[in-house]
């Protein structure tokens, strides 16, 4: 990203508007991936506020050794695990009650509550590196060399946690299919 080079070189130096260049550039991926982790707007709001202004701060420290993208989703991924962390949000999130049905196939709409349920209580129960590496690979759309960048692992470690939360997500999925009456 050639783009990134320029403006964090012009921001480094000083030029403000290079760095609202970037937020600008980031702003919505860095606050949606936040949501992605902590479910709450006002808290993702916080974070992504709290990862352009580490970057900031951290700005002339940047080595340029990864990419300025692959620098800020790694803040943006620490603050988001120190926040769950700090707010004992290991457990599974409340699903609430369920709306009555605004479909004309109410069975349909039971049907697909109960199949999100039983995601949200899997997608709960897979590690930390896990649950990470699948919201980077598919809902990022990054690659496996630039997760591996975020996350501090390998490429081959990223690759292994990939493949095994498919495989755990899909056990547990059956499994819960399983139990249903």
């Amino acid at each position: 990203m050639g783009g990134d080079d320029r403006l964090v070189e012009r921001a480094r130096a000083g030029d403000e508007e290079a760095f609202e260049d970037l937020v600008r550039r980031y702003e919505k991926p860095i606050y949606y991936l936040a949501l992605r982790f902590v479910k709450e707007e006002q808290a993702a709001a916080d974070l992504a506020q709290t990862a352009f202004l580490k970057a900031y701060e951290g700005l002339r420290g940047f080595r340029g050794q990864a990419s300025f993208k692959t620098w800020l989703y790694r803040i943006a991924m620490n603050l988001c695990k120190n926040y769950l962390r700090d707010q004992g949000k290991k457990k599974v999130e409340s699903l609430g009650e369920m709306d009555p049905p605004s479909t004309a196939n109410p069975l349909r709409e039971l049907i697909e509550h109960e199949s999100q349920a039983l995601l949200a209580r899997a997608w709960a129960r897979l590690p930390e590196k896990q649950r990470m590496t699948v919201v980077l690979k598919v809902q990022e759309g990054m690659k496996y060399r630039e997760i591996a960048a975020v996350m501090g692992s390998s490429v081959g470690t990223i690759k292994a946690n990939f493949h095994h939360a498919c495989t755990r997500l899909k056990a547990m999925l059956q499994e819960g299919r399983n139990e249903m009456p």
